[in-house]
């Protein structure tokens, strides 16, 4: 589901935000950002070396998640290794089909990188592994 997601906002973004400047709402500034690097620009300048990263710690968290799964350990930790998964696929998947990321939105609250529904869920996926580590 978070992939279908992040794939149907990114064809949002597309059509109504490419080549249209940028939008503001009350809570976010839209714009349609491509992204050719990792975070913030990182290694752009090596697609091949990004894609094949992305791929290996997709498939190392999917491993972790496939360990977790059969042990029912935590239920939180399935969950967050999932989420993780599915923002990280969205993301690769545009690496692979459109040589970048597509970006689009950014919080109003503070000055921040555009990003995406793959990388809220990336970001969320990690909150969760740190508080499931934690036992908080």
């Amino acid at each position: 589901m978070i992939v279908i997601l992040d794939q149907w906002t990114k064809s949002l973004a597309i059509k109504y935000l490419k080549n249209k400047g940028r939008k503001e709402t009350k809570l976010f500034i839209l714009r349609y950002v491509e992204n050719y690097g990792a975070a913030m620009g990182l290694l752009k300048r090596w697609p091949v070396l990004l894609k094949s990263l992305s791929v290996i710690l997709l498939m190392a968290v999917a491993a972790v998640l496939v360990k977790y799964k059969i042990n029912m350990e935590s239920d939180l930790m399935i969950f967050a290794l999932a989420t993780v998964i599915g923002g990280g696929t969205g993301n690769v998947m545009d690496r692979f089909t459109r040589g970048y990321v597509v970006d689009f939105f950014s919080p109003k609250i503070k000055k921040l990188p555009y990003f995406n529904i793959a990388d809220f869920f990336v970001i969320l996926g990690s909150v969760l592994l740190i508080v499931s580590e934690l036992n908080v």
